[in-house]
């Protein structure tokens, strides 16, 4: 069955996020796909389910979130919270999620709900680190684009995409218990890096958190990232105020402020060097994309 799709919102859910709601599930080998956002929430994101949620709780779904920026926190019916930090993956029960909010500045996920159409081993409630985000960040926006199309076909190729890339998270978190004990330490450190990117961290203090020399954590981040810490964090940080800037009511001076640049001048200068645009020419972009709504 090929999905029609309507741009619809959760009921309360911020100007910010970019809902996809389909009238009829699209189905690919893999999995059956009910809904998709790609949400860019602030700190007012608040949602409570079911009372939040246009279309009923399916027993039989799974939910897959995964941050890009910022920091989440998701309140389970039994009680207990999970913190979601930027370049990470979680599977869930739907039955499962009480409510869930921005913590911080800023929240951008991709929330997906579906079905598998065949026997998936679904790692529920375990975290995974995403390394190689800006690859998952390119094809999940293919993804959205194509799945907004009024062709059977894209949908479909949209869903098959997107069933890739489930797998590859499901292995990826899969593989957590055969991690050295390196890896792990390095997770950790990368995890709170994006729960604090309003820290102006040094390599040093990354390297005492690590309970490592410098030049063997600039090895490691190398090996693992293929960025040096300084760059690591530095394209995280640019990353994070990308997102801001398409935030209403923000500027560039108060996004660097924010984010503690030197000022406004090295801030675009970094900006522009990573996205090749300048952070006028992001907000100026949103501005024209929200008059024409």
């Amino acid at each position: 069955m090929n999905g029609k799709t309507i741009l619809s919102n959760v009921k309360n859910e911020t100007t910010y996020n970019i809902p996809l709601v389909l009238d009829e599930n699209v189905i690919s080998s893999g999995i059956s796909l009910i809904s998709l956002w790609h949400t860019l929430a602030d700190e007012s994101y608040k949602v409570i389910w079911p009372r939040d949620k246009k279309k009923p709780l399916i027993p039989n779904s799974w939910v897959a979130i995964y941050t890009l920026q910022g920091c989440g926190k998701l309140l389970l019916r039994d009680g207990s919270e999970i913190t979601l930090n930027g370049n990470c993956i979680i599977f869930l029960n739907p039955m499962d999620i009480q409510s869930y909010h921005c913590e911080g500045l800023l929240w951008e996920q991709y929330w997906m709900e579906f079905i598998p159409t065949s026997v998936m081993e679904i790692p529920l409630l375990q975290t995974g680190i995403i390394y190689n985000g800006d690859v998952f960040n390119q094809e999940l926006a293919e993804v959205a684009f194509m799945i907004t199309q009024k062709s059977p076909l894209k949908n479909n190729l949209a869903v098959a995409f997107l069933t890739k890339i489930i797998y590859q998270w499901i292995c990826l978190i899969s593989e957590n218990g055969k991690k050295d004990a390196l890896l792990i330490q390095i997770e950790k450190l990368l995890s709170v890096l994006h729960s604090d990117l309003q820290k102006n961290w040094s390599v040093k203090e990354m390297a005492q958190k690590m309970q490592c020399s410098e030049q063997y954590l600039r090895r490691l981040f190398l090996r693992y990232t293929g960025k040096t810490p300084k760059e690591y964090y530095l394209d995280a940080r640019l990353d994070l105020a990308h997102s801001l800037l398409k935030q209403q009511g923000q500027t560039v001076g108060k996004v660097a402020d924010m984010l503690n640049f030197f000022d406004s001048f090295h801030f675009s200068k970094a900006f522009k060097r990573r996205f090749n645009l300048t952070p006028s020419t992001v907000m100026k972009a949103q501005a024209e994309q929200h008059g024409d709504q």
